[in-house]
């Protein structure tokens, strides 16, 4: 039985070139899906059809609208907004992991354990990003009226919306593990509650997941 209460279904965008190359993407709009993320947004286009919806919200990366077109077909309404794009990473930004790792030993995984902790050349400022995201979330959610809502974005943007409603140190960012293709829902009621995370029932037995912590929720 569906829930009667407003619900903001979050997805994940699905694996992305990138994100198999384990390079940083960050606020980078041009980077396309992989044949394992294609496939992944095929699956959660099926999933989504099991769902009551109303209005489809996009980061403009393209490897969000590739998700959402393949998920919910080329002629489906979406609205991009842009504040939905990922956390500005700065030089780190197109560079292996492995090559960060070399140049700056131990960098990543201050930056995995606590990114209040490290600093990147053109980064964009930890407190902004949460700002916009929370601002966003809740121009979303006045503007599609009574209905559940679909949001398509990135997984930086999603756990920093977490952290938000769930009061927690920006410090914890990277406390969260969310897979490529993933759906988290976020009950609007008397304020936004964490209802499920992370879930990618709709891919068990169908490919591969990245799941190539660290950064993989970059």
């Amino acid at each position: 039985m569906k829930s009667s209460l407003k619900t903001l279904y979050l997805v994940r965008h699905a694996e992305s070139v990138w994100n198999s190359e384990r390079r940083v993407q960050g606020r980078c709009l041009d980077v396309p899906l992989s044949p394992v993320g294609r496939r992944q947004a095929d699956l959660l286009g099926k999933r989504l059809q099991s769902l009551s919806f109303t209005h489809v919200y996009c980061s403009p990366a393209v490897r969000a609208l590739e998700t959402a077109r393949i998920a919910l077909g080329i002629d489906h309404p979406i609205t991009v907004f842009d504040d939905l794009r990922e956390l500005g990473l700065g030089v780190w930004e197109g560079r292996l992991i492995s090559e960060i790792n070399e140049e700056h030993p131990g960098a990543i995984d201050r930056w995995y354990r606590d990114p209040t902790t490290v600093r990147i050349d053109g980064m964009e400022e930890m407190t902004q990003f949460r700002a916009r995201v929370l601002s966003v979330m809740g121009e979303i959610a006045g503007a599609a009226g009574d209905g559940n809502i679909v949001v398509v974005t990135h997984g930086g943007v999603i756990c920093s919306y977490l952290t938000g409603i769930l009061k927690m140190s920006l410090g914890d960012l990277w406390g969260f593990s969310l897979p490529n293709a993933s759906l988290t829902a976020v009950v609007l009621d008397f304020r936004p509650r964490l209802r499920s995370f992370g879930d990618t029932a709709h891919l068990d037995g169908g490919i591969p997941r990245c799941d190539k912590a660290p950064f993989n929720t970059i």
